[in-house]
């Protein structure tokens, strides 16, 4: 594949270390602020987009991450500077190649769902709408073996929902202390949102549940490790989702932090070793890539 570089795998020592702080850093890649209208909903989508330093200078194909805000945020909030900077840092370090960022809009309160009311439709917008988008207009890498998903808060609760209702259009996802919600958490918790969002509806909910798809999935994702749980305040939601994978025997890698709920600490301590999970998953992926493509060029013959 042109433009395909093997992503550096670091010393395991480096997920150790407390990184530096990401707040200060200027970043060396492009920050844009985009849209368009999208083909199925007819709405105004809107999204930041992370471009490397090296994306107009190259012919590279870049792997993908999109990055999910938690409630009350909006695309273009501080995480679409602190991320860039935490990939930033670990590039610099030998850890992981650059990549293209995408921070897609949730509608503040749509819990990454598709409301019961269709006035919300994040996860249409982000899996039939923005990713055949980028695809389309952006030189990456056009294969779910290099796309990954993540967020923070309800982000969190949304990188799992959609890694484990679409493990086919993945390859991994983190989840930065996740507002992990079954259905009794989220009306205990959240009762407009179970409203507005859900109708206070449990069979709506369960179409767009981390909880209810990890377990109609459960084969293909104990196929290969695909999760990642970095934990700060929100402790016994993440910590009942971790028993929920374990006893189906989808593996986890699972850290609890001293962070209170705020992803730029979480970062901090854990930004590096999100990366070098990251970067562990495209190895793996470049290597399966290339062993397809000589067993159909084989096959060819």
């Amino acid at each position: 594949m042109r433009g395909v570089r093997l992503f550096a795998l670091f010393s395991v020592l480096v997920i150790f270390l407390k990184a530096e702080p990401v707040l200060g850093q200027i970043l060396r890649g492009i920050l844009e602020k985009r849209s368009f209208t999208g083909p199925i909903t007819g709405k105004r989508i809107e999204f930041s987009l992370y471009l490397p330093e090296s994306y107009y200078s190259s012919e590279e194909r870049y792997p993908v991450v999109y990055h999910l805000h938690g409630l009350g945020g909006s695309h273009d909030g501080y995480q679409s500077r602190t991320v860039p900077a935490s990939f930033e840092r670990a590039t610099e370090m030998g850890i992981i190649g650059p990549v293209i960022i995408v921070f897609p809009d949730g509608y503040k309160d749509s819990f990454w769902a598709d409301s019961f009311d269709k006035i919300k439709p994040a996860e249409t917008n982000i899996i039939a709408e923005l990713i055949p988008y980028i695809d389309e207009n952006f030189r990456t890498l056009r294969n779910a073996r290099f796309r990954f998903i993540q967020g923070f808060s309800m982000g969190g609760f949304g990188a799992a929902k959609f890694i484990t209702k679409f493990p086919d259009s993945f390859n991994a996802a983190i989840i930065y202390d996740g507002a992990l919600l079954d259905w009794t958490t989220l009306t205990l918790s959240h009762a407009t949102i179970t409203a507005s969002i859900f109708a206070n509806n449990e069979a709506y909910f369960n179409q767009f549940s981390p909880w209810f798809w990890a377990e109609k999935n459960k084969n293909k994702l104990k196929a290969r490790t695909r999760l990642r749980m970095v934990v700060g305040a929100l402790l016994p939601w993440n910590r009942n989702f971790l028993a929920y994978l374990n006893e189906m025997g989808v593996p986890v890698e699972y850290v609890e932090t001293a962070c209170l709920h705020d992803l730029k600490c979480l970062l901090n301590y854990e930004g590096l070793g999100s990366a070098a999970f990251i970067s562990e998953c495209l190895n793996r992926a470049f290597r399966d890539y290339h062993r397809d493509e000589k067993r159909f060029e084989f096959k060819k013959k």
